[in-house]
């Protein structure tokens, strides 16, 4: 079956390069690749680090306060590993990161080299990343292999019936899980190194809310208005919504965030949004007398939220919901666009069940909740309390983690 497995990694991977001639995200992460070792050699040499490995942003966000309580505690080093071309921009401005680079493709003889070159203490592992090589490598190294903020579904191939992917998971040393039911799916397939621990994107999103601070220009353009936070939208969430927005005639205020900020972007949200749009690089100059402002600069989104009464978050009518809990902390109530793919987001089926989350499945339905919303201020309060609720889960991994780290 390994032989199986790295020959599919191997067809990814011409795919990947092929595709990355026609796909600067793919192509991102084709170069990116090229690089890993060099950077390895020249950057981090035999330093004991400790080693994280994350898919993309939403990831590195679970991380990222795990990592800043090693930085408060100890003086290792800190590697971060990563797949998407996304996660780059993110991890490069963060200071608690002392190394990065793109994980090279999960073969064998690839795998075998990062672990030649690396002396890692430990190696952890965010929610999904469960790479059957990267594993056996450190597995074969006799590096400790702990996966944190992980959760399970039975529809998972790990589940099914003769499948060789649950032998991947019996070399993780010790799996950190989110919830009762990923425990049981795991204690199932006879893997009893289990802890329910919880997600730490909780505790993520409370230190951002306590530590947000206002935004020159924002303030402004809101004017004291209703404002409808639109963060990481794509294309597909501006069509099904984008009438709607038109046709209101009230002095409902949109801000805009793109989840790709680039100029193909911000001209597509002008050209559907003709004489309606103003750029925040623009304020404030420009009159804020427009209804819509699109945000061209990163990482803004999560201290804007503040500014709204109700935030529509993208990526949900792809199946691929961006996070609704760095709205749902500024107690307003959170719109998204329905698919079934979404229910793999456990905090979005609680979100649902506390009245604070609302799929939608068109135009039509965006406007009547928006506006039975503006009527009734109480719909979809309690987003705060709810956070709280379900925060705590880094200092229950830190303290796991104390006996590798010490």
């Amino acid at each position: 079956m390994s032989f199986i497995y790295n020959f599919f990694i191997s067809i990814f991977e011409i795919l990947l390069r092929l595709n990355s001639n026609f796909n600067e995200k793919n192509k991102k992460i084709v170069l990116g690749r090229k690089k890993t070792i060099n950077y390895i050699r020249n950057k981090i040499g035999e330093q004991e680090i400790i080693w994280f490995h994350v898919a993309s942003v939403g990831e590195f966000e679970q991380a990222k306060p795990v990592i800043e309580c090693i930085k408060k505690k100890y003086e290792h080093k800190i590697l971060v590993s990563y797949f998407s071309s996304s996660a780059e921009d993110a991890i490069k401005k963060n200071k608690k990161v002392d190394f990065h680079f793109y994980l090279l493709s999960d073969k064998s003889n690839q795998m075998k080299l990062l672990f030649d070159l690396l002396n890692p203490r430990i190696l952890i592992l965010i929610k999904y990343e469960f790479w059957s090589n990267l594993i056996y490598h450190a597995k074969l190294n006799s590096i400790p292999i702990i996966s944190i903020s992980s959760i399970f579904r039975k529809n998972q191939i790990y589940f099914y019936p003769f499948s060789f992917f649950k032998n991947i998971l019996k070399n993780v040393t010790m799996f950190l899980v989110q919830d009762e039911t990923s425990m049981s799916l795991l204690n199932k397939i006879k893997i009893r190194q289990v802890k329910v621990i919880g997600d730490s994107r909780y505790d993520r999103v409370l230190n951002i809310f306590e530590e947000s601070k206002n935004i020159a220009g924002i303030k402004e353009f809101v004017n004291n208005k209703n404002t409808i936070i639109i963060g990481s939208a794509w294309k597909s969430d501006i069509e099904k919504i984008k009438n709607e927005i038109i046709r209101d005639l009230t002095d409902t205020k949109y801000i805009i965030a793109p989840h790709n900020i680039n100029n193909k972007e911000i001209e597509y949200l002008e050209n559907t949004f003709i004489n309606d749009t103003i750029k925040f690089s623009e304020l404030p100059q420009k009159n804020v007398r427009k209804r819509i402002l699109i945000i061209d600069n990163i990482g803004m989104l999560s201290s804007i939220y503040k500014y709204g009464k109700i935030a529509f978050i993208g990526g949900g009518f792809r199946g691929a919901l961006h996070n609704t809990l760095e709205a749902a902390v500024w107690n307003i109530p959170v719109i998204y666009g329905y698919h079934k793919n979404n229910k793999k987001f456990i905090e979005v089926g609680k979100l649902e069940k506390e009245g604070i989350g609302f799929p939608i499945k068109n135009g039509n339905e965006f406007k009547l909740i928006k506006n039975r919303i503006f009527k009734n201020r109480d719909i979809g309060k309690g987003g705060n309390e709810f956070i709280i609720n379900n925060s705590g889960a880094t200092e229950k991994i830190n303290d796991y983690l104390t006996k590798y780290l010490k």
